[in-house]
């Protein structure tokens, strides 16, 4: 099967080879909706489920920086759902997130935030009030899909992954390689589907758009590393 690209147009500049055990993150961004917010965290609404226990990244734009939130998720919930114009049924989940990096310049921006988009506590707590927000359309979170990957040169990767991404979407990805996180830009230029044990999964071909030199150098290490070894696909 073709990793990246249609076989006819195949002209391969860098050798691709097969890994064992290496994985990755793909960050996708979506809309989401502030239910409330304070200085130690938020409740949201996505259309996708949000896992408990795990970080997620809350991007709010405000004025003309983007505020960056990481927080774990310590609830989640299926709300209701919503009809689309097309008919399409979507699920609304509310979800729990405590934040994790809210430190001087970070608090200061967000109390600012909230103080100017405030429109009335709803809930005394500990660490502070909750407060309702009146605008919530400039908000955003990153979902991390986990990935597996299947082969890995120079100029992309084959991933397997159990979601689909539209094709020539592009998205900031990671991969992990000898305990270093790498983190590229990448294009989606395939999607085909396959079965293992009854569960759908996807083959996944990503070009290579963005890398640092360095991360390159490091990678292009890596590979010779499994030349060596005869790992060659």
């Amino acid at each position: 099967m073709t990793v990246m690209v249609d076989p006819k147009k195949e002209k391969r500049k860098f050798k691709r080879y097969n890994v064992d055990g290496v994985h990755g993150n793909m960050l996708f961004s979506s809309d989401v909706n502030i239910i409330n917010i304070s200085i130690d965290g938020s409740a949201i609404e996505t259309t996708k489920r949000l896992n408990i226990d795990k970080e997620y990244a809350l991007k709010i734009k405000y004025k003309d920086n983007i505020l960056n939130l990481k927080g774990f998720v310590v609830w989640s919930i299926l709300s209701h759902t919503e009809t689309r114009k097309n008919g399409e049924v979507i699920p609304i989940y509310k979800s729990g997130m405590r934040f994790t990096n809210v430190l001087s310049e970070k608090s200061s921006n967000l109390l600012r935030f909230i103080d100017e988009n405030k429109t009335e506590s709803i809930e005394k707590r500990v660490l502070g009030v909750r407060f309702k927000i009146k605008r919530t359309g400039d908000a955003m979170i990153d979902y991390p899909y986990e990935y597996n990957v299947k082969r890995l040169s120079l100029s992309g990767m084959l991933i397997e992954t159990d979601n689909t991404f539209d094709i020539d979407s592009s998205h900031d990805m990671e991969i992990f390689l000898d305990n270093r996180i790498l983190p590229v830009f990448g294009r989606i230029v395939n999607c085909v589907e396959s079965k293992s044990e009854d569960l759908t999964r996807y083959d996944i071909g990503i070009e290579f758009v963005s890398m640092s030199d360095e991360d390159k150098k490091f990678l292009s290490d890596f590979l010779g590393s499994l030349e060596n070894s005869g790992e060659k696909g």
